[in-house]
């Protein structure tokens, strides 16, 4: 029921699967020139595609014993920082 392929036909799907790996690969190049492009104006802010915010010191609260960043207040509204 299944013979085996005719030449024409096996062209045809090699024509296939080589059409698709092209757009396949220069979809990945247009993507990773556009990836480095964007790394370029935000001068190596984004690692794996996410944007990385800058490392602050925690301070723990001394009335609730939270943890907040230094340069801001605790969420408590107690002043006991």
């Amino acid at each position: 029921m299944f013979g085996l392929p005719t030449f024409p036909k096996l062209l045809i799907i090699a024509a296939i699967i080589a059409a698709v790996w092209y757009f396949m690969r220069r979809g990945k190049v247009a993507r990773g020139e556009q990836d480095s492009r964007v790394g370029d104006r935000t001068n190596g802010a984004k690692a794996n595609g996410k944007a990385q915010k800058p490392i602050e010191d925690m301070v723990q609260c001394k009335s609730c014993g939270a943890y907040f960043p230094a340069k801001s207040g605790c969420s408590c509204g107690q002043s006991g920082n």
